[in-house]
């Protein structure tokens, strides 16, 4: 599945629109659960235990579209847009991610 975050695909033809494809990732980031536990998650001013979860939601979220477009009959994604926020207090994190499904020759 060729997947891109531009509106257009270079050398290809869209020959037909499949429409939006959607994904929501929810993930509990766990912020509350103290100072001491967060600031062992830190290397170097970086909380790696908070970007391997980011990570883990935009892959998640990344596939859960490439899911929904399969399901469509389209063999491309075009304009593919990721976006999170906190939720809850910073309790949660909400990755979601959209795009135009397409069948391109």
């Amino acid at each position: 599945m060729l997947v891109v975050t531009t509106p257009i695909l270079d050398g290809k033809k869209i020959i037909e629109y499949k429409g939006p494809v959607f994904a929501q990732v929810a993930e509990g980031a766990g912020f509350g659960r103290g100072m001491a536990a967060a600031g062992r998650a830190f290397v170097k001013g970086r909380s790696t235990r908070h970007e391997e979860m980011v990570i883990k939601a935009r892959e998640v979220a990344v596939r859960e579209i490439i899911s929904e477009a399969q399901k469509l009959g389209a063999n491309a994604i075009i304009d593919l847009t990721l976006d999170y926020e906190m939720m809850g207090g910073d309790a949660v994190l909400m990755f979601k991610g959209s795009g135009t499904a397409v069948v391109v020759e």
